[in-house]
């Protein structure tokens, strides 16, 4: 366990902006910080934040608290049905190395979700989604330290309120629960989701379609239309598909025939923010280093590497007035803003 004072988070956010932290707290062993936690409770009365790999976070200063930084990494089969595994990770395992090993287990569901940066404690908290799927579909139980009791508890999937990019440790569990392991129920029988345009495009009739097939399909998408964040700074999708009632959706529609959506069928649409983005001519944009990159117009970038978090912000505020100007939209970042 590691535990140094006045830490530079550059290395742990992946907008790649230079901040620190007044103290850094990183751990491989779960016992050995959750004793310690329970010896230094005052931590967790001021101000503190868990962060995997930063990449849905925004530092606009230096943070004035703790970052505590899960580093386990621990995952393997819990047990099995005649249909399912039960697949166990620990929070600090990158994300897109456990989707790889969980496919190299024969447990399926996850490959849509490739190639998302992050840990796997991270992705149940933001509740991670992508090409029709999310994380919480497969989400059996997750294991946390309560920090009002100090011991180690656990919630079922179904108890975890997921929704879109939302779960229970953003809202009653908000500062009360770091995530310390996650069991997913995966399948024994693959089940290829190939809902989305992006993916059908890579299928052809005389290719089989396995759950490896989508994972390499995703990565090669995603790499297409995603930048680097190791080559240049971005937290991947800034903004969330904002969700309309029927009534708005209509009243957009005839005002825009060529609206981007996705029909929820429950009365709600999803309308695709990069598209709300592209159509107010942010493509390429920049302002003060930072800038809406070419290819994807939901990602912002740290175009080359200088700007600051409070530039990025300002680029965000400017987009979010000129969409809800046009549409009357309201974007809501994703990516949280410290």
């Amino acid at each position: 366990m590691k535990d140094i004072p006045n830490y530079c988070l550059k290395s742990l956010n992946t907008f790649k902006i230079d901040v620190n932290a007044d103290r850094f707290i990183s751990f491989d062993n779960l016992y050995e910080f959750l004793l310690f936690a329970k010896e230094n409770k005052n931590i967790f009365k001021q101000k503190f934040i868990v962060t995997g790999e930063g990449s849905n976070l925004l530092f606009t200063k230096d943070f004035n608290g703790t970052v505590i930084h899960p580093e386990t990494n621990i995952f393997g089969i819990l047990k099995e049905t005649d249909t399912h595994y039960i697949v166990q990770s620990e929070a600090g395992l990158k994300w897109d190395d456990f989707v790889d090993e969980t496919l190299k287990l024969r447990a399926y569901g996850l490959e849509n979700l490739s190639l998302i940066p992050g840990t796997v404690g991270a992705s149940v908290v933001q509740n991670i989604g992508a090409y029709g799927v999310e994380v919480g579909d497969f989400v059996d139980k997750i294991k946390y330290i309560c920090l009002e009791e100090f011991v180690i508890k656990t919630i079922t999937g179904e108890d975890c309120g997921f929704s879109y990019r939302n779960s229970i440790f953003k809202n009653e569990l908000k500062n009360k629960a770091i995530v310390v392991a996650v069991d997913f129920k995966l399948k024994k029988k693959p089940e290829c989701n190939t809902n989305y345009a992006d993916i059908q495009s890579y299928v052809a009739d005389n290719v089989p379609v396995t759950p490896m097939f989508i994972r390499d399909v995703v990565i090669k998408i995603r790499n297409k239309k995603l930048p680097d964040p190791d080559i240049i700074g971005n937290a991947g999708s800034f903004f969330k598909n904002p969700v309309i009632d029927k009534l708005q959706f209509d009243d957009l529609l005839i005002k825009f025939s060529d609206l981007r959506y996705y029909d929820l069928h429950n009365g709600k649409y999803k309308i695709a923010a990069a598209w709300l983005i592209d159509v107010c001519g942010f493509k390429g944009f920049e302002h003060k280093g930072a800038a809406v990159h070419e290819n994807q117009a939901l990602v912002l970038i740290n175009k080359l590497g200088q700007a600051k978090g409070q530039d990025i912000k300002e680029l965000a505020d400017i987009i979010q007035n000129k969409v809800q100007a046009k549409f009357g939209l309201i974007l809501e970042p994703e990516v949280i803003i410290l």
